[in-house]
């Protein structure tokens, strides 16, 4: 399957809004996606995820007879896998020149700069060697998987622990987990990999590049550091140059963020190893993210429901402790309530199962301590009990109040008809004309 092509329109906007130094998603040039690490239930199983990019990483080892010019170091091979689940384009037979690219930087990161120590993996000199194979697959390709593969090859390396072993002459016997606590390998320094993607001819430079920014881009640079912020690699590929400035720069800001990277995964490996040591469960379920389902993640809900009234459960609603007429006592006890897409219900109140029926004549009962449901109201909100006390008590006080305001107004009326005289023009007379209401 071919990748979807951008339109010019698509490319100018992205290029446009990035000289305006502003992103896609929201970044800053220079701010990097969130970075979450966490571990399976075997050793050197790691699962690390960079915004949406995913990398799975696995170690294992076996046995091989060493190389004729190194007869006492081990080896490590690193491979990287690109398939259809990263990406539909990708093709799962063979590799393609970005996989083919990406195995050759993670090759020169971690081989290259020496940081495993060889020599420990010696059993034998010269017949039998530890070989560590690195298996990298891509679950997610949401651009910067260089960055995404690194921390997660670096981090499966330092978790991993290979078996023990027992040398009897010329018998090597490898022991099970069970049997003999496993062994750490030794790393000299923690190198991994920063990238940042060029515009606008090499003078603007991106941290942590989307896969939008990366097709986008000119020039891609990849810096190899550890914590130390010494480089242990640089990769700079595309179809323009950088200026010094740039370059100097961006490696600046590289180095501190391989510095905080590697206290995360140093602080992830020591987590790890103390919840094993705890006896709590480990695997891969932090992987999982909570905002996933926003429904169920949010404090605050809307619901939509049909037009009913609330009143709290064991009270008859032809008694009211409010004087008033018929209306008033009605309202005393039930509430009509508005529009419920219109406000917003607490999630965190106990909840209630509300089935309204489409034409009901009787009272639905909703729960012990929930509320019931009179149909045929003209407005319609989701209560708790405790909510709906709170507003009964403020109807009250705001019809205690109109009803004392109404009195008043009753007064002052028919004092003014008091005063009020009607004349008889057929006799000279002055009569006074008042209603039953002043009396």
């Amino acid at each position: 399957m071919r990748e979807t092509f951008l339109s010019n329109n698509e490319k100018t906007f992205i290029q446009k809004a990035i000289l305006e130094s502003i992103r896609v998603d929201g970044r800053k040039m220079d701010e990097f996606r969130k970075l979450r690490i966490s571990f399976g239930s075997e050793w050197g199983l790691v699962h690390v995820t960079l915004g949406e990019t995913r990398a799975l990483a696995r170690v294992t080892c076996e046995v091989v007879q060493p190389k004729a010019t190194r007869p006492n170091e081990g080896t490590l091979f690193v491979n990287v896998e690109l398939g259809p689940m990263a990406a539909p384009h990708f093709d799962g037979g063979r590799q393609s020149d970005e996989c083919v690219q990406l195995n050759r930087i993670l090759e020169r990161a971690l081989k290259d700069s020496g940081c495993l120590d060889l020599e420990s993996l010696c059993l034998v000199a010269e017949e039998k060697v530890w070989n560590l194979r690195i298996d990298v697959n891509v679950l997610n390709h949401e651009g910067n998987v260089i960055d995404c593969c690194s921390i997660a090859a670096l981090t499966a390396l330092a978790h991993f622990k290979r078996p023990d072993i027992t040398v009897d002459g010329e018998n090597v016997i490898v022991h099970t987990l069970e049997e003999k606590e496993p062994i750490k390998v030794t790393l000299y320094h923690y190198p991994i990999c920063v990238s940042y993607a060029i515009f606008n001819k090499g003078t603007v430079a991106i941290a942590d590049p989307t896969n939008l920014e990366e097709r986008v881009a000119e020039a891609k640079m990849v810096f190899g550091l550890n914590s130390y912020g010494e480089l242990c690699g640089l990769h700079l590929g595309g179809i323009t140059l950088t200026s010094a400035n740039l370059l100097l720069r961006t490696s600046k800001k590289a180095g501190e963020r391989a510095r905080i990277v590697v206290d995360k995964i140093k602080a992830a490996i020591m987590k790890d190893g103390a919840d094993r040591e705890n006896g709590v469960p480990v695997g891969f379920t932090e992987s999982i993210e909570r905002n996933e389902i926003t429904v169920h993640a949010q404090d605050r809900i809307n619901v939509r429901l049909k037009r009913f009234k609330l009143r709290i459960d064991g009270e008859d609603p032809t008694n009211s402790d409010d004087e008033g007429d018929g209306s008033d006592k009605e309202a005393g006890n039930d509430m009509e309530v508005t529009e419920a897409d219109t406000n917003d219900v607490d999630a965190s109140q106990e909840p209630m199962a509300v089935e309204v029926p489409d034409e009901a004549e009787t009272v639905v009962e909703v729960g012990a301590k929930a509320a019931v449901l009179v149909p045929n109201a003209e407005k319609n909100q989701w209560l708790t009990k405790e909510e709906l006390l709170n507003v009964k008590r403020a109807e009250r006080k705001k019809r205690l109040k109109a009803n004392t305001q109404s009195k008043k107004k009753l007064k002052l009326q028919a004092a003014e008809r008091a005063e009020t005289v009607d004349v008889n023009a057929s006799s000279d007379e002055e009569t006074v004309t008042l209603t039953s209401a002043d009396l």
